[in-house]
């Protein structure tokens, strides 16, 4: 590895304006854009014009869904989307969302409010090697208490998704202006994926960060963009270096909430800016627990009494005034409903019921007069 020996960066006990760093390096800037190979733009849109959950939902991949999303941390020019950024991997360019510790659009020269920063932290060209947007922001407590450093320019974006399964996996990428050498300074600038509290972004037991991941240190894990001469790289992004694609994997529980929170932060001062990048589609969980399919109802069987009703004598069937009649019987041969000749039946016993005891009443009053008579 070319060792770049820096020449121009604050002493680490004092915050300067930026202005006085931005206003040194202007010329040389304006040579360097002029110099610089054409690339297709990646496209950046700020929370500036967004919402933070509109923003996330270009992160959610199978098996998980959003439930909420919130910039915690930084100004809304420190996060957004990101589309057709050419890292120069074999994946192809990337899209996700990103949080830098500078701006991720380069300044309006009619805003007011764009003093602090001048350039991109993230689109290419690299145009330089000490992009910086000093925008005087807090630090990040989440980070200094996993880094035990004091923090600047913290963003942080705080989501909550529910999984389906008991895995969360987040892909994310890490990059920084850092690496042009104020890396071996100690000038490392903080990244963190957490998971419900628990840092997830490490490479086997350390913080994935400038000092573990770099051209010495994991090397099949880092892409340069700065030349062995000590020039800005061609990779169309301003990064002076990056992290190919990296994946964070947690245990959680199965359909229950879980906070998921990305952090970046400038560390030592608010120089240098540094930028996370998280995946579009990249936060996946595992397919749930297989749910039991509902018993099916048996079906009757012969020996159940309340299923299979008792065979009923065809005589009572015909008489019950169904319509339905048993073939051989003497009803199907003559054509009769059986309904109708039920109740014909029934009137012709009561009125032969009523004759005759009219007939016994009318012999009792004979015989009572014949008697009367004699």
């Amino acid at each position: 590895m070319t060792q770049l020996v820096p020449t121009a960066r604050r002493s680490p006990a004092r915050r300067v304006p930026f202005a006085v760093a931005a206003a040194a390096a202007s010329s040389a800037a304006i040579v360097l854009l002029a110099a610089a190979p054409a690339h297709a733009a990646a496209t950046v849109a700020t929370l500036e014009g967004q919402d933070a959950a509109t923003a996330s939902n270009s992160l959610i991949g199978g098996h998980v869904s959003l439930a909420s999303a919130s910039l915690a941390l930084g100004r809304t020019v420190q996060a957004g989307t990101v589309a057709d950024l050419d890292l120069a991997l074999p994946a192809g360019p990337f899209a996700g969302v990103a949080l830098s510790t500078g701006s991720l659009r380069a300044a309006d020269p009619a805003a007011p409010a764009d003093v602090d920063f001048t350039s991109s932290s993230l689109v290419g060209p690299n145009a330089k090697l000490t992009t910086t947007g000093d925008l005087g922001g807090p630090g990040s407590a989440l980070l200094e208490s996993s880094f035990a450093t004091t923090t600047y320019d913290a963003a942080e974006l705080r989501l909550s998704v529910v999984p389906e399964g008991d895995k969360l996996t987040i892909v994310y990428h890490i990059g920084s202006e850092e690496y042009a050498g104020w890396a071996e300074r100690d000038y490392t600038d903080a990244f963190g994926v957490y998971v419900d509290g628990r840092l997830c972004s490490t490479l086997g037991d350390v913080p994935a960060g400038v000092t573990s991941l770099n051209a010495d240190t994991r090397t099949e894990l880092y892409v340069s963009n700065v030349t062995a001469a000590g020039a800005p790289g061609t990779a169309d992004t301003e990064m002076n270096g990056y992290s190919v694609a990296l994946t964070c994997t947690a245990d959680v529980a199965p359909g229950q909430p879980v906070e998921v929170v990305a952090a970046v932060a400038d560390t030592v001062d608010g120089q240098l800016d540094s930028t996370l990048l998280l995946a579009a589609n990249g936060i996946t969980s595992v397919p749930g627990p297989a749910q039991p399919s509902p018993s099916p109802t048996p079906a009757p069987t012969d020996e159940d009494p309340a299923a299979t009703p008792a065979p009923v004598p065809a005589s009572v069937t015909e008489a019950a005034g169904t319509g339905a009649v048993r073939p051989g019987s003497p009803l199907a041969v003559t054509g009769v409903d059986s309904a109708s000749l039920v109740a014909g039946v029934g009137l012709a016993v009561a009125a032969v019921g009523a004759g005759a005891a009219a007939l016994v009443v009318s012999r009792r009053r004979r015989t009572a007069r014949e008697v009367s008579e004699q």
